[in-house]
């Protein structure tokens, strides 16, 4: 037997939350840090970490949003807005004691390895020791822009979405966004109730789906339709079918056709955005070619002249407290064993780095109890948890990564199903005996 474990979380977001309940009903001793002032990450709109403006609202709807034994209130509709997913983390965190283990308005200013542990240097200048680390500080920290960027010079205002905050912010201007991601779409729309002319750039065709069929939440309808049909390709066939039946095919608004199944790309969950093109309220455009001054020009040669450029164009992961010497590079991502584990550190856990069709709830219990089985049989130093480190250095699991278009966006893309059921074999091996 070892000595008895103590885990630092980095991060009060969902993923730290979850963690922290976890750790609790395991007897599992942890400190949680978190830089604001209260729990909530990306839903925080009353800190820095906030990604959110007044009309925002889910794109996963409730039923796969919720933890499946901590279920949302009744009266929240089918997609919440901002403002109810952020008094739910918050319900989550008190029902399940993770407010008591919280340290807020405290950062993590350094990460080291010392003699088999982790060296943890605060904002406070305290200097504490752990015995695991789990980084959930998320995925969302700092805003990415094309690289290489657009020849020229905009002389407009130019935004990232993440600091797309309130509608005053574009209230009477022409704004561009350049992006065709959930955010990108989500702006697009919400500008077209606050700005005088909106135009919306994307560099190739996409699949965007409703958030209703039949009446129910698009996701749930599609996974109600289970083995209906012989094959998989069958099943996409008539669910693009579907969608074109309801009004979704971009291409029948004047849109670039995709060029890739309709499910290798993150879906862009949007009921709005073809209904504005359709109604001239958005003028689609195709790649920036070049700025000059507030003109825009595109590469089909057209122009449009702009007072507000919105990049949503995705995030760059950021761990300021962790040498990048300690990690270990894949396409200038952290190489994480199923996006959970370094392959090198066998006390360092990844939390919230991996994307996928599916809300929040499905995977959230699974990824605590991973590390719940792994603390537990690193403390006996059981037979599974020698298996899980050879495992960890060895293996290359199909997550599905394989599948998807090639693109920044979908580095870290996975097959939910495929990571759920990975997740879970390894979790089992960790478990024997």
């Amino acid at each position: 037997m070892r000595k008895p474990v103590k885990l630092c979380i980095i991060g009060g977001g969902p993923l730290g939350i979850g963690l922290g309940r976890e750790l609790n009903e395991g007897g599992i001793d942890y400190d949680l840090y978190e830089s604001e002032a209260d729990f909530g990450g990306v839903w925080n709109g009353e800190g820095q970490c906030g990604r959110v403006y007044p009309s925002l609202h889910l794109i996963s709807p409730k039923f796969n949003t919720q933890v499946p034994d901590f279920p949302m209130p009744d009266d929240y509709p089918v997609y919440p807005n901002h403002k109810m997913m952020l008094d739910y983390l918050r319900s989550y965190a008190r029902a399940f004691g993770v407010y008591p283990k919280a340290r807020f308005n405290t950062s993590v200013t350094q990460l080291k390895p010392v003699d088999d542990e982790w060296e943890v240097e605060l904002s406070s200048g305290d200097i504490q020791r752990y015995t695991f680390v789990a980084v959930c500080n998320g995925a969302q920290r700092l805003p990415h822009y094309p690289d290489p960027p657009y020849p020229g010079v905009f002389t407009g205002e130019v935004l990232h979405s993440m600091h797309y905050k309130a509608p005053d912010q574009i209230r009477g201007k022409r704004v561009l966004v350049v992006g065709a991601g959930n955010s990108g779409c989500d702006i697009a729309v919400d500008a077209v109730h606050h700005g005088s002319e909106v135009y919306h750039s994307t560099r190739r065709g996409y699949y965007y789906y409703p958030k209703f069929i039949g009446g129910k939440p698009t996701p749930q309808w599609m996974l109600q339709l289970g083995n209906k049909f012989a094959s998989k390709e069958e099943t996409m066939a008539y669910i693009e079918q579907v969608f074109k039946l309801a009004g979704f095919d971009g291409s029948d608004y004047g849109l670039k056709k995709p060029d890739y199944p309709l499910d290798a790309a993150h879906p862009i969950m949007n009921s709005q955005i073809l209904y504005h093109i359709g109604h001239g309220d958005i003028q689609p455009k195709g790649d920036v070619a070049s700025f000059q001054g507030k003109t825009v020009l595109f590469e089909d040669g057209s122009k449009a002249d702009v007072d507000v450029l919105v990049y949503a164009t995705g995030y760059d992961r950021d761990f300021p407290f962790l040498d990048a010497k300690y990690l270990q590079w894949k396409a200038g991502l952290p190489d994480l064993f199923i996006h959970i584990m370094p392959r090198h550190f066998d006390n360092l856990f990844f939390f919230g780095f991996v994307n996928a069709a599916a809300g929040l709830g499905d995977g959230l219990r699974l990824q605590g109890q991973f590390v719940r089985s792994y603390i537990s049989a690193y403390e006996e130093n059981s037979k599974g948890y020698q298996k899980f480190l050879q495992a960890k250095r060895t293996d290359n699991p199909d997550l599905g990564q394989d599948y998807y278009i090639d693109s920044r966006r979908h580095l870290w893309e996975v097959d939910f199903w495929k990571f759920l059921k990975c997740a879970r074999a390894y979790r089992d091996m960790l478990d024997e005996r």
